[in-house]
């Protein structure tokens, strides 16, 4: 993203650009120990997840936006990337507005596959229908 910041920086997103600059605001060594932090975290959560096969999480705070200029809030999946677990999110529900809902199946480390499997489950048990999607576009 430093091409685009250094010489576009007025055509990205608002959010986009603000977390950009936090990022360039953090001092050095508060980022290496948030990374000495997450190891540490992640050491600790594969001892948390001994023994279960997924923890289920919001995918979102609530139904998808409209249109395609946002795809929403993504503090859900900020968590899951730090701690290097796969995730896969799943539309099993319609808000207000008929756009999806999401839930997010989230695994212990390199349990790649089966999330997958899980997740193929999951979907054909809850998942919205196709057809049920409204445009995204308005």
């Amino acid at each position: 993203m430093a091409h685009e910041w250094h010489h576009h920086r007025d055509r990205l997103s608002v959010q986009l650009a603000r977390c950009i600059a936090l990022g360039l605001d953090t001092p050095h060594r508060d980022y290496v120990e948030a990374l000495r932090l997450a190891e540490r975290c992640r050491i600790k959560l594969d001892a948390v997840m001994d023994g279960f096969d997924l923890l289920v999480a919001p995918s979102a705070t609530g139904e998808a936006p409209l249109g395609l200029e946002w795809t929403g809030d993504s503090t859900f999946q900020g968590l899951w990337t730090l701690l290097h677990v796969p995730t896969v999110s799943l539309p099993v529900h319609s808000g207000p507005n008929g756009l999806p809902v999401g839930v997010q199946l989230i695994a212990p480390r390199f349990g790649d596959v089966r999330l997958l499997q899980a997740a193929s489950w999951v979907f054909a048990t809850l998942g919205t229908p196709r057809e049920a999607a409204p445009a995204l576009v308005a």
